[in-house]
């Protein structure tokens, strides 16, 4: 009788706990899309990638590096995708959104190469920006094309400048 009352229980407690994770995600879901409502809606032929990031501490001491990019069939040598990233403004707002434009061009080293062509992230352009957990990052882009990112962090060491 007792192993049966902690099972009861037990399932209890992981219902609660599921729906209450399902509640969480549909009300973070809902709040992704009020932060998306005043960015304008993708262009024909682009997709908008939207990046939510975790609060910090510091996040100051954070960097979010936006890497654009395609898997491409390529050879051996070091590519990489033309194209530009550039920041704009949401007028009205003081919010910045990034849109990436190529054309699918390539730039690459030209060393001899031995070996078949292999399905590879080729990146483009990317830029640097300040961590803001409160606020999505939006990117447009191609379609086709990915939108990659890395959170990069300050070390607690300080040089100072030759004087």
């Amino acid at each position: 009788m007792k192993q049966f009352t902690k099972t009861t229980l037990a399932l209890f407690a992981m219902s609660i706990l599921i729906s209450f994770t399902g509640m969480v995600q549909a009300q973070s879901k809902q709040d992704i899309e009020k932060a998306l409502e005043p960015f304008p809606k993708a262009a024909e032929g682009m997709v908008r990638h939207v990046i939510q990031l975790g609060k910090k501490s510091d996040e100051s001491m954070y960097k979010v590096e936006i890497i654009p990019g395609k898997v491409m069939s390529v050879d051996c040598n070091h590519h990489s995708l033309m194209g530009n990233l550039e920041e704009k403004d949401l007028q009205g707002w003081g919010y910045n959104y990034y849109e990436f434009t190529s054309n699918g061009q390539t730039r690459s080293t030209m060393m001899a190469c031995n070996k078949p062509n292999e399905n590879k992230f080729v990146m483009g352009q990317t830029i640097l920006i300040r961590y803001n957990s409160k606020l999505p990052i939006v990117v447009y882009a191609p379609q086709g094309y990915e939108i990659k990112y890395r959170i990069w962090k300050a070390g607690k060491n300080q040089s100072s400048a030759l004087k």
